[in-house]
């Protein structure tokens, strides 16, 4: 009875294991290479972000962003994902994983929640959402401090090469916003 019981831990154990093992992870790693942002009204939205070092191999992005329009069924959201083998300007091209224009609500409830919070939840002060978002956007500046890509939400396979994401805000007539990312994607060996 004893060894029966030992060899099912034994066994229970080894699958555990095995399990753990064949878990999705991403097969990628993600270094920023640089990150811009443009405003058409800087009064009403703007921003300051730069990349940063984290660690010798780590690099992440910090800065600050002036949020101080209400944001309502009026306001826009769409995330154009670009990739290249190259990284020149002119060999971009746009991916299945660009997010069409959206209301901002519908982008807090679905986007947001499931790929931006996952990933740069624990460096910024954004608000995070456990359910439903119900407006009002609180008007503030929030800090990012160190934000890195952690590929929660995101594709586990990513071609090697630069991928750019550009998330456009638009609250016509008010303003328009655009930030732009490039990053680096190498697959990770172990």
């Amino acid at each position: 009875m004893f060894t029966f019981c030992v060899s099912s831990l034994l066994l229970v154990w080894i699958f555990a294991n095995l399990y753990n093992g064949c878990a999705a992870k991403p097969n990628w790693e993600a270094t920023p290479m640089s990150i811009t942002g443009t405003t058409t009204n800087p009064s009403a939205m703007d921003m300051n972000l730069r990349i940063e070092r984290i660690s010798r191999s780590e690099f992440g992005f910090s800065g600050t962003f002036f949020w101080n329009i209400d944001m309502d069924d009026s306001v826009m959201v769409e995330m154009r994902i670009l990739s290249s083998y190259s990284g020149d300007e002119s060999d971009y091209k746009l991916t299945p994983m660009s997010i069409p224009p959206q209301k901002f609500t519908e982008y807090i409830n679905t986007f947001y929640k499931d790929m931006l919070m996952p990933n740069l939840g624990n460096c910024t002060d954004l608000p995070v959402y456990e359910n439903e978002f119900v407006p009002p956007w609180p008007l503030a500046t929030y800090n990012f401090t160190r934000c890195a890509l952690n590929g929660e939400g995101l594709p586990d396979i990513l071609a090697d090469g630069y991928y750019k994401g550009e998330a456009i805000i638009t609250a016509q007539p008010t303003v328009e916003v655009t930030v732009a990312v490039v990053l680096r994607i190498r697959t990770k060996m172990f």
